[in-house]
């Protein structure tokens, strides 16, 4: 306790001795020391904000709030009002909290807008909201796309007709905002187009038009014809076929050369034009009978005398030639092919040096070559259609490198040790403090106050004192240092002897 109050005190007296300027100085140093500590320590008290729910509408985000508000749940909504963010540790809690009360809806109104039944509606305001309803639930559904940002929907549903021929089609128009930076593909814009006709009865996907926000047209028009309706029919039917050429020319290489030391890729460029053929043949030389017209006549005259004639006939027979004809149509097969690129790589040869490490030896060109024609062969090569094989070789084995994988990018190694940053970086920025600015300031101001102290001098005893009032071992203190007490009385002893007599009768006595 005494060493705790001695050190205070040194600090105290070596403070007040510094001089004005020296002080001010310390005290703004050590408020600003303590101040950083008093932030290290709410920084690491502070909770970890993580994002709720983002792309909100401004109704979902305000209903959001209301109900964080209402469970005392902190919160952070974005600049945009379009995001909200909550403690990390509550986010997966808190979303199936709102899920279960049916929050957030999304933009718009959905079916949601029937459970409110209002008394009196009439027939016009039914058929209205249910059109409002439906144009939500798509706009919904479409908002769940990850590269869709927000989307309206609009929907033109004619009324029914008696007459058939006065039925008009209804028709869809979608507007589209994308999130920044991506990118809607076509096959996803096919996807929105078919997925809103497929919500409308009688609504065709060539009625459906795709804009977005800039008010570019993104849907591809397409006609009635099989043709204009095969785009997806064809690119898995080309697939299929590139597919089975490559397992057909890889299954057979692989017996050659060997598993795993083979690949194969092709490439087919295929016609899907409709094409029908009619022919009419004709051949003189076969005449065939087209009509046959017989006609029988009986006159009986008057029997005479002379004569004695009875009954007559007349017969009259029509036959119509034609000219043989023969008509065939055809219609010629899809998907004919107009051209084959083909390119398979194969694994060279290995063989072992004097260390026993195995070197990579590349195939001969005359073993190429049959492969080359082996393919060629297997794939019905047709050089005037333009077909194209090339044969070539290169190792399959990868280096260390390789087999480590590339190297992780620093953004996600930086992210495995984010949740242990916070500690080390508090740690860190404690002992840089207490390193370089706490103790220089202690060792400073404790310095200063032993200084201050007066010093302690040599104890000396009355008894110890000579005739000139100085101590009788002042002259013996340097050989003190060195030698032994026993060492110390014998040259007292020696020396002096009247004096270490006088000296041993006090100690008597």
């Amino acid at each position: 306790m005494d060493t705790i109050t001695q050190f205070f005190s040194n600090i105290w007296n070596g403070f007040s001795e510094l001089p004005p300027s020296r002080r001010i100085s310390l005290l703004a140093t050590a408020l600003a020391t303590i101040a950083i500590i008093l932030g290290l320590i709410v920084w690491a008290n502070q909770s970890e904000y993580k994002v709720l729910f983002s792309n909100l509408a401004s109704d979902d985000a305000a209903n959001i709030v209301a109900k964080l508000k209402e469970k005392r749940i902190p919160y952070k909504v974005s600049d945009s009002g379009d995001s909200v963010s909550i403690p990390a540790e509550r986010v997966t809690e808190v979303r199936l909290e709102l899920a279960s009360t049916g929050l957030p809806q999304g933009s718009g109104v959905g079916f949601e807008i029937f459970d409110r039944k209002t008394l009196g509606a009439t027939e016009f305001e039914q058929q209205l909201n249910y059109r409002r309803a439906l144009q939500g639930e798509l706009a919904r559904t479409i908002n769940s796309l990850d590269e869709i940002q927000q989307s309206r929907v609009h929907l033109a549903l004619p009324k029914d007709s008696l007459f058939v021929e006065e039925q008009k089609k209804p028709t869809a128009s979608v507007t589209l905002k994308l999130k920044g930076g991506r990118v809607i593909r076509p096959d996803q814009i096919d996807g929105i187009t078919h997925l809103v006709a497929s919500s409308v009865e009688g609504l065709n996907p060539a009625d459906v038009i795709v804009v977005d926000s800039k008010g570019n047209i993104l849907s591809r028009k397409k006609d009635d014809s099989s043709l204009g309706q095969l785009s997806a029919t064809q690119v898995e039917y080309r697939n299929n076929f590139e597919k089975g050429m490559v397992n057909q020319i890889q299954s057979m290489l692989e017996r050659i050369v060997g598993q795993g030391k083979a690949v194969v890729r092709v490439t087919a460029d295929l016609d899907f034009k409709v094409m029908e053929k009619t022919e009419e043949l004709y051949d003189p030389d076969s005449p065939v009978i087209r009509s046959t017209q017989k006609q029988t006549e009986n006159v009986t005259p008057l029997p005479n005398a002379t004569t004695g004639r009875g009954t007559e006939s007349k017969l009259d027979e029509v036959i119509n030639y034609e000219i043989n004809r023969t008509v065939s149509k055809t219609v010629m097969p899809v998907g004919d092919v107009r051209k084959l690129s083909i390119a398979v790589l194969v694994d060279g040869k290995y063989t072992k040096d004097a260390k026993g490490e195995e070197v990579y030896q590349p195939r001969d060109k005359a073993e190429l070559d049959k492969l080359d024609d082996l393919v060629k062969k297997s794939v019905g090569f047709n050089a005037p259609r333009g077909d194209q094989v090339v044969v070539t070789d290169m190792p399959f084995r990868p280096s260390a490198e390789d087999e480590l994988g590339p190297p992780l990018p620093w953004t996600k190694r930086a992210s495995e040790f984010a949740p242990y940053m916070k500690p080390v970086i508090i740690l860190a920025i404690l002992f840089f403090l207490f390193l370089f600015v706490l103790r220089p300031m202690i060792r400073l101001v404790s310095d200063m106050g032993r200084r201050q102290q007066p010093e302690a001098k040599p104890f000396a005893s009355p008894r110890e004192v000579g005739e000139d009032g100085q101590p009788i071992t002042d002259h013996l203190s340097e050989e003190r240092k060195t030698l032994t007490e026993i060492d110390v009385v014998r040259q007292m002893a020696s020396k002096d002897a009247k004096k270490f007599a006088e000296l041993l009768r006090n100690w008597v006595h």
